[in-house]
């Protein structure tokens, strides 16, 4: 069995514990998803937010390239800030993970800016994140009310 297939299983081994959704190429960047959802809009919503936790297992540094989704018109990385008392959100423009650790994209925070949604969107809406290195991760993102546990 090849180093690939023993990953794959691995991988799989993996979700169906954590529940985590996630597949890769297997040159993958070693980032791996967890607690992956996208909140519920009301119908006919323009913008929708996607959150997750990126954790880079590698041992150099997981530089963000694009994300991308055939689900939606563009995809962004966007941070929420506080300015003057009033909450605003500015696009990020790269995101780099070193070695070991963990970036979580949650509400308030940086999130995903999901924008132009299809129609029907379905339970789940897969997402591709781009790595520099050239290896791409697409997760799965359930479609919930609340965040995963609440």
């Amino acid at each position: 069995m090849s180093p690939c297939s023993i990953w794959v299983i691995m991988r799989i081994g993996s979700w169906v514990e954590n529940n985590t959704i996630t597949y890769s190429s297997c040159n993958a960047s070693h980032v791996e998803a967890s607690s992956a959802w996208i909140r519920i809009a009301p119908p006919g919503a323009m913008m929708l937010a996607g959150y997750l936790t990126l954790t880079n297992n590698g041992d150099v540094v997981a530089e963000l390239a694009s994300v991308d989704s055939d689900a939606f018109g563009s995809v962004e990385l966007h941070r929420t800030e506080i300015i003057d008392g009033v909450s605003r959100m500015r696009a990020v423009p790269s995101l780099r993970i070193a070695p070991g650790e963990s970036v979580r994209l949650e509400p308030g925070g940086m999130h995903l800016m999901l924008m132009q949604p299809a129609p029907e969107l379905g339970e789940r809406v897969p997402i591709a994140f781009i790595w520099r290195d050239g290896s791409k991760l697409t997760v799965a993102f359930p479609l919930q009310h609340d965040a995963p546990g609440e």
